[in-house]
């Protein structure tokens, strides 16, 4: 991206967890099943606000679950909500492996 503020990191967010809810296949979302992604946005220029906003909480619809990726390219920094919400806490430490394993721990 050109640029990463929050409003453009909320809405490719919410654009992500539709896509996953409208093409997951099987029974509908909430029937024993959900979604879970990561929306990820790379750029050189970023809001600290919007990195902030990617930090803060996992994103929850109901039975969808988003932890967006924000990685910054000029300092070498990814961040990612790393941490059991309230809500979905069953799939936390699934989604924590899975975010360690697929993008690098925070750097400086």
């Amino acid at each position: 991206m050109p640029e990463i503020t929050v409003p453009v990191i909320d809405t490719f967010t919410t654009q992500v967890l539709a896509y996953a809810k409208k093409n997951k296949g099987g029974l509908p979302v909430g029937m024993q099943t959900g979604v879970a992604c990561f929306p990820l946005l790379v750029s050189d220029r970023i809001d600290p606000a919007a990195m902030a906003w990617a930090e803060e909480k996992q994103r929850n619809r109901f039975a969808c679950f988003a932890r967006p990726v924000v990685v910054d390219t000029v300092r070498g920094y990814v961040g990612m909500y790393r941490g059991k919400p309230a809500v979905g806490r069953v799939y936390a430490g699934h989604l924590i492996e899975k975010g360690a394993r697929y993008f690098q721990p925070q750097q400086g």
